[in-house]
């Protein structure tokens, strides 16, 4: 069970505190003990000696007091004097003591009280120290020390526990010190405590994050480094061509025309291997909204009418209204690079067919084409970073169209595969999670 940390050191206290006293009482009683017996048996002593004067003032004749007279004398708000019978079972009990020594004083009890049987004549008294009064004083003496070891005690109690309950703070400011050294693999263990846990899930988050960005940083650095030299060494082979004064005018428009097909394929470059990156180091999609992806299809299809009216590709479109909860602009990638491949195998005069439809698990859209087709081999690989298929199917393309559509598929929880078709072609088939709600 989670709780907070206000409630776990306000419980901290009062436990420190309840402890704190019962350890300062209980020192104090046993310590003083000894000291409040012998302080009640010496009273107790003098008040029977007196008792013990006046009946042998009384025997000599020097004077005549009852023994309900010294009863009334001898009694006051320290102690109590009752006179008790010869049957009694206290007398009984102690009657061959008394007998001898005529007076027997007893101290028993925590907060330790005195009793003195005495004899005076052929009578019996009690003598009692357990007054209000005196238990008051006995009480008022060990609560103010008390407080005042409680709060030493509960000052040095604390300071021990609370290193327990601090020590995630440690570990954090730990674990900072090296993310600020540039280790952003460190991680921070999850604590239980409400305040604490939400602290080290963030500190976990950004440290992840950041790590994505580094990691980010040399995958983009290590791809563009791989994957820029042909173009850069094509965009310079033919800038030094352009210098030769004695170039025809046509050569020169061929040349241009390289080096700006060359700079378009560095900037597409670019652009993919950082999306790619970025969406390789996340574990969740931000920004979703409720939209038409039927509607999305649509408006990709007609953005892409320049592509498939030029080679004259009939597009043969059956989508379902459907209403899909995630990340627009991501799922737009997904229908662009795929239809876009779509196009540039498709053969002149060839046909593309879009199908958007919902099941009982999921929502699938199926794009195929009647192209050539993909070998076996090149199926499982043409998910991969940077590969792309040779002979028929090889492009100008750079090969992480479909690697980032992959990640998006995996990142909505989907699956996305490549099927054969017996009349030629290959169709991809996306499948994506349904949600009841997402379709209202």
């Amino acid at each position: 069970m989670k709780t907070s940390l206000q409630f776990k050191l306000a419980l901290m206290f009062f436990a420190v505190m309840l402890v704190s006293a019962a350890i300062s009482v209980t020192t104090l009683v046993l310590i003083f003990n000894s000291v409040m017996k012998e302080n009640a048996s010496q009273q107790l002593r003098s008040v029977t000696d007196s008792i013990q004067e006046l009946e042998l003032m009384k025997e000599t004749g020097k004077l005549s007091y009852t023994t309900d007279e010294m009863v009334s004398i001898c009694t006051n708000s320290a102690y109590t004097v009752e006179k008790l019978n010869e049957k009694d079972r206290d007398v009984m009990l102690r009657k061959p003591e008394l007998d001898d020594n005529r007076t027997v004083v007893e101290t028993n009890g925590f907060f330790p009280t005195a009793v003195a049987y005495t004899k005076v004549g052929d009578e019996y008294l009690r003598l009692s120290t357990s007054t209000k009064e005196n238990f008051y004083w006995i009480a008022y003496f060990v609560v103010i020390i008390a407080f005042i070891v409680c709060i030493l005690l509960g000052t040095v109690i604390t300071a021990l526990i609370s290193r327990t309950i601090l020590k995630p703070i440690r570990e954090l400011n730990r674990a900072t010190t090296e993310v600020a050294k540039g280790n952003f693999n460190v991680r921070v263990k999850v604590s239980g405590d409400v305040e604490y846990g939400n602290l080290t899930r963030n500190f976990n988050k950004m440290a992840e994050e950041l790590s994505g960005i580094e990691t980010l940083r040399g995958d983009f650095i290590s791809n563009v480094s791989h994957e820029f030299k042909t173009p850069l060494a094509s965009i310079q082979g033919f800038a030094k061509l352009l210098q030769d004064e004695n170039l025809s005018v046509e050569d020169r428009q061929e040349y241009t025309q390289i080096i700006i097909d060359e700079t378009s394929r560095l900037s597409k470059l670019a652009v993919n291997i950082l999306n790619l990156s970025k969406l390789e180091n996340q574990t969740t999609i931000a920004n979703k909204k409720r939209f038409s992806l039927d509607e999305q299809i649509r408006k990709i299809v007609l953005m892409l009418e320049p592509e498939w009216s030029k080679k004259n590709i009939e597009p043969d479109i059956a989508l379902d209204d459907i209403y899909y909860y995630g990340n627009e602009e991501l799922m737009g990638q997904i229908w662009q690079n795929i239809i876009n491949n779509a196009i540039k195998f498709t053969p002149e005069n060839g046909k593309i067919k879009i199908q958007l439809y919902q099941t009982e698990s999921n929502i699938t859209c199926r794009i195929s084409d009647n192209g050539i087709g993909i070998s076996h081999e090149a199926k499982d690989k043409i998910f991969e970073k940077f590969y792309q298929v040779d002979h028929s199917r090889k492009t100008e393309g750079n090969g992480l169209g479909l690697a980032l559509v992959k990640r998006i598929v995996d990142l909505c929880e989907g699956k996305i595969h490549v099927e054969d078709l017996y009349e030629g072609g290959v169709c991809f088939v996306v499948e994506l999670p349904f949600v009841l709600a997402d379709m209202k």
